[in-house]
C-alpha cells in the first residue's frame, strides 16, 4: 500500500511538471466564457477583463480528490483577493460533469467553495483544447492572455502559482514580490509562537527580507531574514524558516508586516491576528480524540505545558489504520497548555488517503475540532481556575462579553438556527464561564 502512495504523489508531481512545460506553450488569446452561476449570476469573462480585472477559471468535476483538496486554498486566495479583500481577481468555478445544480451546490457547499460556482454539463467548446485533467486553473490577463497553471494540487505550489500569476497581470514579467504566504500562531495569557512563512511570488529573486512586528498600533521588533529566497519559493522550505516567540505580549491584536527590497505590491505584505480569541475551560478533565487515517505510522503528537513538560505524547506507529484513540487527562490549572500533532509524510490526515481528525474537549465543550493540515498543526489552550459562579454573581459581576460557538467548536457571530451552541460570557473580573445552549424553532 506504501509503495502504491509514494507512487501516486510521484505522479501527481510529475503531473505538475508536464503542466508547468505546457503552460509555456500558451500564447494564445482566451476565448469568452458566458456562463450563469448557481445563484442566477450572470458572468462575462471579457466583461471582466475590460474591467481592468485578471479571471481565475477552474474547471473542476465532483469526484476529484485533488480538487476538494484545492477547494479550501481557492477560498483563501477568493478571501485575499476577491471582493471581501483587495478585489483585484474574480474567480470562477466550473464543473464540467453531467450533475443537476442541486448535486453540484450541495457539493461545492461541503467542500467549501465560496467564489461563484458554475454547473457546465461538459467543458465549454473553446476551452476543450486547454482542459484535460482536473482541478485545471486557468490564469487570463486584461490583455486576455492566458497562462495554464498546475493540476492536481501540490499546496503550496498552487497557490504560489495563482499570486505569481496574478501579478504578472499586473506587473509583467520583472517584479519582485513578497508576501506572508502562511501565519501559524498559537496564543496562550502574553505568550505567543509565531511561524511566519514567506513566499516569494515574483519573478526575480527576493533579498533583504524583513518583518516588522506591532501589537495594536505600536511597533515591538523587526525580524531580519538575511538570505535570498527564489521565485516561486517560501521560507519554511529552506534551511532558515522564520519564527516569533514572546511570552510578554500585550495588546489584542498582533500584525506581521514583511519586506523586500524592490517590492512592487504592497497589498500582500501584512497579516493581522486576533489575540482576544484565546481557548480557555474551567474544566480540568480533558480528552484528545485523535482519529488515524490509513498510515497511521506518519503521525505523532504531544501536549506540553507551559514548563515544557511533556504531558502526553504517542505516536500513529502503535494503532491501526482508521482507529479511533481517545485520551483522558486531568490537568493542572492557572497553566498554559500546547497540542501539537505532525504528519511526517505531509499529506496530513484527511481527506485523501482516510478520513482521519483530531477533537480536544474540556468537560462538554470542544475547543478544538480539525481535520486539515498537512505537515503539523499547533493549538494552545488554558486551564483556569474554577470560580464559585454563585460567588460570582453575588458579587454582581457584569458581563462584558459574550462568544458564541458550534459544538466543534468553531466561532459564529450569533446562532441564526435552531440547535445546541456553546456560549462563553466574559465577566469584568476576567472570569469565564461556558455553557450549552439550545435554539429551539419556532412556531
Amino acid at each position: 500500500m506504501k509503495i502504491s502512495k509514494e507512487f501516486s504523489l510521484m505522479a501527481k508531481r510529475l503531473f505538475i511538471i508536464f503542466s508547468a512545460i505546457y503552460a509555456s506553450l500558451l500564447g494564445q488569446t482566451a476565448p469568452n466564457l458566458v456562463a450563469t452561476d448557481l445563484n442566477g449570476v450572470a458572468h462575462n469573462v471579457y466583461e471582466y477583463l475590460d474591467e481592468g480585472k485578471p479571471v481565475l477559471l477552474d474547471f473542476f468535476i465532483l469526484n476529484c480528490i485533488p480538487c476538494q483538496d484545492g477547494a479550501e486554498y481557492m477560498s483563501e486566495f477568493w478571501e485575499s483577493y476577491g471582493p471581501n479583500g483587495s478585489d483585484q481577481i474574480q474567480i470562477l468555478s466550473v464543473e464540467v460533469n453531467n450533475n443537476s445544480d442541486e448535486i453540484v451546490e450541495e457539493t461545492s457547499n461541503n467542500w467549501g467553495i465560496i467564489n461563484p460556482v458554475i454547473n457546465s454539463n461538459d467543458i465549454p467548446g473553446a476551452y476543450i483544447p486547454f482542459v484535460y485533467a482536473f482541478p485545471n486553473y486557468i490564469m487570463i490577463c486584461p490583455d486576455r492572455s492566458m497562462s495554464l497553471l498546475a493540476h492536481g494540487f501540490g499546496y503550496p505550489i498552487s497557490l504560489l502559482e495563482w499570486e505569481q500569476a496574478l501579478n504578472t497581470c499586473n506587473f509583467g514579467n520583472d517584479y519582485t514580490d513578497v508576501t506572508i504566504f502562511d501565519l501559524e500562531i498559537t496564543h496562550c495569557k502574553k505568550q505567543v509562537f509565531a511561524n511566519i512563512n514567506i513566499g516569494n511570488v515574483g519573478l526575480k529573486p527576493a533579498s533583504n527580507i524583513s518583518i516588522d512586528v506591532f501589537t495594536d498600533s505600536s511597533y515591538h521588533s523587526t525580524i531580519n531574514w538575511n538570505y535570498v529566497l527564489p521565485t516561486g519559493n517560501v521560507t519554511n522550505d529552506t534551511s532558515q524558516p522564520i519564527s516569533f516567540e514572546n511570552s510578554d505580549i500585550n495588546g489584542s491584536t498582533i500584525h506581521f508586516q514583511v519586506n523586500a527590497n524592490g517590492d512592487v505590491n504592497q497589498l500582500n505584505n501584512t497579516v493581522s491576528y486576533d489575540l482576544t480569541n484565546e481557548l480557555i475551560t474551567t474544566s480540568k478533565d480533558i480528552t484528545i480524540e485523535i482519529k488515524t487515517d490509513n498510515y497511521p505510522d506518519e503521525t505523532t503528537w504531544s501536549l506540553v505545558d507551559g514548563n515544557g513538560n511533556i504531558v502526553s505524547e504517542g505516536a500513529g506507529v502503535n494503532y491501526q489504520s482508521n482507529e479511533l484513540i481517545s485520551i483522558d487527562l486531568e490537568l493542572d490549572s492557572s497553566m498554559c497548555y500546547t497540542f501539537m500533532i505532525n504528519d511526517k509524510y505531509g499529506d496530513g490526515i484527511c481527506c485523501s488517503y482516510g478520513d482521519g481528525y483530531y477533537q480536544i474537549t474540556a468537560g462538554e465543550d470542544t475547543l478544538v475540532y480539525n481535520n486539515k493540515f498537512l505537515t503539523h498543526k499547533k493549538h494552545s489552550f488554558y486551564v483556569d481556575e474554577v470560580i464559585d459562579i454563585e460567588e460570582t454573581n453575588q458579587q454582581e459581576l457584569r458581563v462584558i462579553n459574550s462568544k458564541f460557538f458550534d459544538l466543534k467548536g468553531r466561532e459564529i457571530s450569533y446562532p441564526q438556527h435552531a440547535g445546541a451552541y456553546l456560549r462563553k460570557d466574559y465577566y469584568e473580573n476576567g472570569f469565564t464561564k461556558s455553557s450549552k445552549i439550545i435554539i429551539c424553532e419556532r412556531k
